[in-house]
């Protein structure tokens, strides 16, 4: 039998910001038996039964944030982004939104710290490789004309 499969978003909110570089918003998880100094990562949660995986997005980044985003602001980022972890599978549906450059304010409620990062140092900021691939993507759609 296979691995259980697990149907999840990643939602990347990107700030432009005027005269300096564009800046990404990370999350910091804590300390876990798989990274013992906790780890950076982008908004992610998972899909309920009956809820799109656009909803699923706007609903992570206000649980996670407090940040409300409207669906018809993310812009999705096409691929096949599959993960197979030794317990699971994990299948993502890619988004990106651009908010404000103002836009502060974020309320933690899974997670112990936020911070904006510089576009450039973003992939060293991240512990996982899953989502340094899926940033590579992501990457490659915000910095196009």
């Amino acid at each position: 039998m296979g691995k259980p499969v697990q149907n999840s978003i990643e939602c990347w909110v990107i700030r432009r910001v005027e005269d300096a570089e564009d800046a990404v918003l990370l999350l910091h998880k804590p300390a876990s038996p798989d990274a013992p100094g906790g780890f950076w990562q982008p908004i992610t949660g998972g899909i309920y039964e009956g809820e799109t995986p656009r909803e699923a997005c706007v609903r992570e980044i206000s649980e996670e944030t407090g940040l409300t985003i409207r669906t018809e602001d993310l812009r999705p980022v096409p691929g096949h982004w599959e993960f197979d972890l030794p317990h699971q599978v994990i299948r993502k549906d890619l988004f990106w939104v651009e908010v404000p450059e103002a836009t502060d304010g974020i309320t933690l409620t899974e997670h112990h710290g936020w911070r904006w990062v510089p576009v450039s140092a973003v992939e060293t900021a991240l512990h996982w490789e899953s989502n340094r691939h899926t940033w590579t993507a992501v990457r490659g759609r915000i910095l196009q004309p």
